[in-house]
């Protein structure tokens, strides 16, 4: 009797030691699993908020070339004013980048200043020789300028797309660690099984959490906030996809450029409420415009960009983008205010004006300032002449 008492006795303590045990590991990885979302999630809102940041630097690096374009355009005192106070506009965050972003982010805005400070002297440059009438030292800053903005706009993209990517790679060591987690969990469910089966709960609930949030970055770090359209990263990755492709089935690739005109006045004189639905409305004609194998992108502000992968011919792609611009000349009322804009759009195809995508991109570019510059509604690069009339 006595010896099976201490036999009892001694399961019990073994059980209690092995519970004790249970509750102290799965303890441990409830605290590492908590910890562990709470970095991530601070993490996520850290490199969310640089990226942001970096967006906001293109589109107030865009507006800067807006207004300039706005200027050479008309030479109106009014439209030479609005450059000036247009000039410097992104200072501010990259100054908020270079002191929040840490090291990685300060060295990057170190190396965009340089670009930046001689795009501002350029702009005001141009506002000087406006002032004095000097209309030639105006058109001789206007290269320079372009090279200028062209080399901000790659820099500031490249920031947005080096944040995308090191955040999926520190999510990707979250999402490790995180399974670690549960295998070690699995292990001491043996030991403990209510208890466990409670921690598990948790842990499964916080690691579904991460799960949902890298779900959600990575969606969010590939589309529109606006919009839910594709954005710049997502269009240059689907747009190489298409290219390889191609450049095997020898099938043509059409890349639209396209900028709205008249969209900042409708943002001026009826607020960014309805800017925004107007944004969201010439999103929702675009992608009726075109079938479900392309992609339509929001490349920022009133930029948008659309791959066509298999257009029979240059000609097709030319009457897509005729299309689109009937679509978006349509009038709309958004909360019951009639609103009209119109587009320049430029065109360029696989293969004729190229095969790299950056050149393409250019070209389609190129051929949509033509087309604004022209007032042409679309436009196909080499040679302008067959631009269509607006």
């Amino acid at each position: 009797m006595r010896t099976n008492w201490l036999s009892r006795r001694g399961v019990r303590r073994i059980a209690m030691g092995g519970l004790a045990v249970g509750l102290a590991a799965l303890a441990a990885i409830t605290i590492g699993g908590t910890l562990s979302t709470r970095r991530a999630t601070d993490q996520v809102r850290a490199s969310n908020r640089v990226s942001s940041a970096w967006e906001s630097v293109f589109v107030q690096v865009s507006t800067e070339d807006e207004a300039l374009h706005a200027y050479l355009a008309t030479g109106a005192e009014f439209d030479r004013l609005g450059l000036r106070a247009a000039i410097g506009a992104a200072q501010e965050r990259l100054t908020w980048i270079a002191r929040t972003g840490g090291s990685d982010a300060a060295f990057q805005v170190a190396q965009i200043q340089h670009y930046y400070q001689q795009y501002e002297t350029t702009l005001r440059a141009v506002v000087t020789a406006g002032q004095q009438g000097r209309q030639a030292d105006v058109e001789a800053n206007i290269q320079p300028a372009a090279l200028e903005f062209a080399q901000l706009r790659r820099m500031s993209v490249a920031s947005v797309e080096r944040e995308r990517r090191e955040l999926e790679a520190y999510l990707a060591v979250v999402d490790r660690r995180n399974r670690a987690l549960q295998s070690l969990a699995a292990g001491v469910f043996a030991l403990d099984l209510m208890t466990f089966v409670l921690s598990s709960a948790i842990l499964i609930a916080y690691q579904r959490r991460v799960e949902r949030q890298a779900e959600t970055n990575h969606h969010q770090a590939m589309h529109d906030s606006l919009t839910g359209m594709a954005n710049r990263a997502l269009f240059r990755d689907r747009a190489e996809q298409a290219l390889h492709l191609a450049a095997r089935t020898r099938q043509p690739v059409g890349i639209v450029g396209l900028d709205l005109n008249g969209f900042k006045q409708v943002n001026d004189t009826l607020g960014h409420h309805i800017g925004d639905l107007l944004l969201k409305h010439v999103s929702e004609r675009l992608t009726d415009c075109v079938r479900e194998t392309d992609t339509v992108a929001r490349l920022g502000g009133d930029e948008f960009a659309i791959l066509l992968p298999n257009v029979t011919s240059v000609g097709n792609a030319t009457e897509v983008a005729r299309r689109i611009l009937d679509a978006i000349r349509e009038p709309i009322e958004l909360d019951g205010k009639p609103v009209s804009v119109g587009a320049s759009i430029g065109v360029s195809v696989f293969p004729e004006h190229g095969t790299e995508l950056d050149a393409l991109l250019q070209k389609a570019d190129n051929a949509m300032y033509q087309a604004k510059r022209g007032k042409l509604g679309v436009c196909v690069v080499d040679p302008p002449s067959p631009a269509l009339a607006s």
